[in-house]
């Protein structure tokens, strides 16, 4: 697998996430990959500053193309409720039980996720969905939570205070660190991963505490606490289609 180096760029308060493609070559390219990685070829000599100013020219265009890449993904859900679909939860994939009661409430069961809703709302999809996600939000966050809190204790000697903490549905990453706010946000999605996955990307994104670009010093420092972290971020890659983290 062809190493990419990973980085991130402030454009009017949002955060860009970008591969660089290191080559022998003399002008600089950028695309979009399938899977909607913003993906720039440089030559091996490129600076990180001329590289961002190279993406700042294009940041029209690149705001466009993250829109798309985002309504892909959506429309990509919108089926996802009709009983006998298969849904991932924790790495595993399970089949949709729907059914109608007197509350709304989500239970996994050996190998069926069994989404109970209020009866007038057993055909409105968009209800559905905003139960299922909101299940999904609340799950992520005990298991997040619990990765963060025990690797805080670890990483105390390093200074790294215990961050907050928001679940957010994002399309195009499993989290973002915000160091000056001490915040981390999480994507929804990553409850779908194995835990191991999880686990990583908490790692991470606590190590951005520490250190901000995704240098050697940063990846030494992952190391630390997830020897295996090329494992996890391959799997999350071949498994589940894209990570920027």
């Amino acid at each position: 697998m062809e190493e990419l180096e990973e980085n991130w760029i402030m454009i009017n308060d949002k955060i860009i996430y970008y591969y660089i493609k290191r080559k022998k070559i003399k002008n600089m390219y950028m695309r979009f990959t399938n899977e909607g990685k913003l993906l720039i070829t440089a030559s091996n000599k490129c600076t990180i500053d001329k590289i961002e100013k190279f993406i700042k020219q294009k940041e029209e265009w690149i705001f466009k193309q993250i829109v798309f890449y985002e309504q892909i993904s959506k429309d990509k859900e919108s089926s996802s409720f009709i009983d006998n679909s298969c849904l991932y939860f924790l790495g595993e994939q399970y089949k949709v039980k729907l059914i109608s009661g007197n509350k709304n409430e989500i239970d996994v069961e050996s190998k069926n996720i069994i989404i109970t809703i209020k009866e007038k709302f057993i055909t409105d999809e968009k209800y559905i969905k905003k139960v299922y996600e909101n299940w999904l939000k609340e799950e992520c966050l005990k298991i997040v939570e619990a990765y963060v809190e025990y690797y805080i204790k670890k990483m105390n000697k390093y200074k790294i205070l215990l961050p907050e903490i928001e679940i957010k549905k994002f399309k195009a990453r499993w989290g973002c660190c915000i160091p000056k706010k001490g915040k981390i946000e999480f994507a929804m999605n990553l409850i779908k991963t194995p835990r191991e996955c999880i686990e990583y990307v908490v790692v991470h994104e606590l190590s951005h505490f520490k250190y901000i670009y995704h240098d050697k010093k940063f990846y030494d420092f992952v190391s630390l606490f997830i020897p295996d972290w090329k494992k996890r971020r391959d799997s999350l890659n071949k498994q589940f289609g894209r990570i920027i983290v």
